[in-house]
């Protein structure tokens, strides 16, 4: 069965799609970089007196070509995204797999199922595209301030550093209360999601009591998750405007300078003119990038919770011996070692456990299960999530389970063990009559282990 590393970034960038939208990004950001220099240099030619067709026409390729990378690492990063989900959906089954003693555990089964078919899917989207963004505006204002820095004064580059260094430094200083208010929105988030899966069972039955009750953790939750989004959308706007002066002012100041006090050549006045747009252009998209950054931060706190699924859950010990009275064939059962090394040496029979309700009647059935993994089927009483080959859609209950125990007899590994909790549910007489006839016939070749559902 499949296998990950527990650390998210062993799992998320460890496949093809990954590295080929890196690669498109990088082509993307590295065309449009290099149109601020083609254009220049279209202006100095022209300037100059000099032939336009070779510069204008590498500026307009390279204003025309960054589309198609461009629109191709979007698709390439869905596919990684697909990819991933996979393999982790996987692994996460592959983690849980022939964990006995977790079984009935409730709040393990939601919150696994809860994260295998809506959380997990949502996080590794916004992690992968977060990221494919951060890239972006990170390549974009890398190469971009260089190309700028080969066609124009170094001032211009100066402040770009200047504006990039105050920023980190805000960066620094603010991130930790946006980490503290966003882990406190997905705490917050996590209770109201359990108070919002509540809402079907206290709302469909009409009870008014319950639904009182729903009502009131509904808006206490409510409340406390909505306030928990406002803080944190606070706590980034004042990050995003603290880090847009930062970045604005150091070089609108110095470009200022260059124009109006310095006195530099016409040619690169012009060039400074016509790239100011860029210039400025470059620096809001540094506020973005930080934002992108504290966001994609807060991304991998998510996946770092996610990926605590990849690891088995902690290894616990099945119960000994039942908790009431219970009787094998009418006889009393003192604990479960004794009725397992029984089972060993037997290769047919058919055997009816007994007992009270809360006597740990199905714990003896997942215990016989644990220690013959391989021999032994398991057929919980509420199994309609199994997969099965054939379609069950238009049979009958006594149908369906007749061809259910027909498939199990039909498998290509030795089912030595037949473990059935509560077969007879919902059946009627002649049904029931039935498949206690065919459990009759299977006992003579497997043992049949069964507990019933009514005596």
């Amino acid at each position: 069965m499949p296998q990950l590393s527990t650390h998210p970034l062993a799992w998320v960038f460890a496949t093809p799609a990954a590295f080929v939208t890196v690669i498109l990004v990088a082509m993307h950001q590295s065309l449009i970089a290099s149109s601020a220099y083609f254009l220049t240099q279209t202006i100095t030619s022209y300037q100059d007196g000099q032939e336009l067709k070779g510069p204008l026409a590498l500026y307009l390729l390279s204003a025309i070509l960054p589309i198609i990378p461009g629109c191709l690492s979007f698709a390439t990063t869905q596919r990684w995204i697909n990819a991933i989900h996979q393999k982790f959906a996987l692994a996460m089954a592959s983690a849980v797999y022939g964990n006995l003693n977790e079984y009935r555990s409730t709040e393990r089964q939601s919150a696994f199922e809860s994260t295998i078919s809506r959380n997990a899917f949502d996080v590794i989207s916004s992690y992968a595209r977060l990221f494919h963004d951060f890239l972006n505006l990170a390549l974009n204002s890398v190469l971009s301030i260089a190309v700028i820095g080969v066609i124009l004064p170094s001032e211009i580059v100066l402040g770009y550093i200047i504006s990039l260094t105050i920023s980190i430094g805000l960066l620094c200083a603010l991130s930790r209360t946006t980490k503290k208010c966003s882990a406190h929105a997905e705490k917050q988030y996590s209770e109201y999601g359990g108070t919002l899966h509540k809402a079907w069972d206290n709302a469909v039955l009409g009870n008014a009591y319950n639904y009182r009750l729903w009502l009131g953790e509904f808006n206490t939750n409510g409340s406390s998750y909505y306030a928990s989004l406002q803080r944190l959308a606070a706590c980034r706007q004042f990050g995003n405007i603290a880090i847009a002066s930062a970045s604005l002012v150091p070089t609108a100041y110095l470009v200022y300078h260059l124009l109006v006090i310095d006195q530099i050549e016409a040619a690169v006045v012009a060039a400074i003119i016509v790239n100011l747009t860029r210039i400025f252009h470059i620096l809001n998209s540094l506020g973005a990038l930080v934002s992108a950054l504290v966001a994609w931060t807060s991304a991998s706190a998510r996946l770092r919770d996610l990926s605590a699924f990849l690891r088995p859950p902690p290894t616990g010990e099945l119960p000994s011996s039942p908790m009431g009275t219970i009787t094998l064939n009418g006889e009393s059962v003192q604990d479960y070692p004794t009725v397992l090394d029984a089972l060993r040496h037997r290769r047919c029979g058919r055997i009816t456990i007994r007992g009270e309700n809360g006597a740990d009647k199905s714990t003896l059935l997942l215990s016989i299960k644990h220690a013959f993994p391989e021999q032994a089927y398991l057929l919980p009483a509420a199994d309609h999530q199994l997969c099965w080959r054939s379609n069950h859609g238009n049979l009958s209950t006594g149908q369906r389970l007749r061809t259910i125990i027909d498939e199990i007899l039909q498998q290509g590994t030795e089912v030595r063990y037949l473990l059935l909790d509560e077969w007879d549910a919902d059946l009627d007489p002649e049904n029931r009559y039935f498949i206690d006839q065919l459990l009759e016939t299977v006992s003579k070749a497997r043992v049949v282990i069964e507990v019933p559902h009514q005596d």
